[in-house]
């Protein structure tokens, strides 16, 4: 009963949530944070009862269609906190991304996270983001998302002066992350070799501020010399924007958004999100939706699986499973590189 009374407590929170915003005199990663601590706890918990295995199933799936409202609200108010914050000052902009504006897992690798205000969510994609699991749904992820959304808006609407300012400060982070690409690669698993690279938008669409994001991917090929690729995900419409010089890009489409084939450009490799198993065999490769405590197997289609995301992966992490499909420079829409896995149906599962 206690545990039932816990979970409707986070649900009304859910249903009833208006965030406003809240200005901080030095703001800090570690200020913003502190002035939404009560609510960012609150989306935790949230999204711990969506992807849980023990509570009631219906009280899951009403936590699970609050995930991507209740995200986005925050993070809207993160934004207008920021913007009322933040002056023309380059050490309060500075402070910001004293840790950088990139960051680093084990799964992911060298990586960078938006805000999922950035987002043209799907039917299917908006709550089932892997944004809601675990590590990427802690304080912290949120706050750095909105930090690095809220740049990004700002160099997008700013004049030279402002453009120039945001590139200086985001040099430093840029040198260690091309660092970090290039140790990554010296770590691979003995007889696998691949190009260092950085993932965008890791979460969220960096895609959104196209102009801002191919600034950073040239920031990066310069201060990597042309040795570090930039790769992104994506299902924006401003994929197009994208200067193919820079960028290898991933497409993503799901079952619930096969007209977003429109929005791909030619240089584009087109990807799979199989919600509830279902895959194409008319992309390069299908991404087999798992979660913390589920994973979903073929259920429907046929088509060539990521082995990463595969049910009975042992290693979660496209090194571990020496892949390189993602991160390789496509030629035609509907390139198929060579993966390390078979083709699969669901009947053959």
């Amino acid at each position: 009963m206690a545990h039932a009374d816990y979970y409707q407590r986070t649900l009304e929170w859910a249903s009833r949530l208006r965030v406003c915003k809240k200005c901080c005199p030095a703001p800090t990663v570690a200020a913003v944070t502190h002035a939404f601590k009560a609510d960012l706890a609150e989306y935790f918990r949230l999204c711990a009862l969506a992807r849980s295995s023990k509570a009631p199933s219906e009280l899951s799936r009403e936590a699970h269609g609050l995930l991507f409202r209740c995200r986005t609200l925050l993070e809207k108010a993160l934004h207008e906190s920021l913007v009322c914050s933040v002056r023309d000052d380059d050490d309060a902009t500075t402070a910001l991304f004293a840790k950088g504006f990139f960051g680093k897992s084990k799964k992911q690798g060298v990586s960078v996270r938006m805000p999922l205000t950035s987002c043209i969510p799907t039917v299917l994609c908006g709550a089932a983001c892997y944004a809601h699991d675990v590590l990427d749904a802690t304080p912290q992820s949120v706050v750095r998302g909105a930090i690095n959304g809220w740049l990004a808006h700002l160099w997008e609407h700013g004049e030279s002066r402002t453009r120039e300012k945001i590139f200086r400060v985001l040099r430093r982070p840029t040198e260690l992350a091309v660092k970090a690409a290039f140790d990554e690669v010296r770590r691979l698993p003995r007889g696998f070799t691949r190009r260092p690279y950085i993932r965008f938008s890791h979460v969220g669409e960096v895609v959104a501020y196209a102009g801002f994001a191919n600034g950073v991917a040239a920031l990066v090929r310069q201060l990597s010399r042309r040795r570090v690729d930039c790769v992104v995900y994506t299902r924006h419409r401003y994929a197009g924007s994208l200067d193919p010089a820079l960028w290898i890009i991933n497409f993503t489409l799901d079952p619930s958004s096969e007209e977003r084939r429109a929005w791909a450009p030619s240089n584009a490799r087109l990807v799979y999100s199989a919600f509830s198993g279902s895959i194409s065999d008319n992309v390069a490769v299908n991404f087999l939706e798992h979660h913390r405590h589920s994973h979903v197997a073929v259920s429907a289609g046929s088509g060539i699986v990521c082995p990463a995301t595969a049910p009975d992966a042992q290693d979660r992490t496209c090194d571990g499973c020496r892949c390189k499909t993602c991160f390789e420079p496509v030629t035609d829409l509907h390139a198929i590189a060579p993966i390390p896995a078979a083709a699969v149906t669901a009947e053959s599962r």
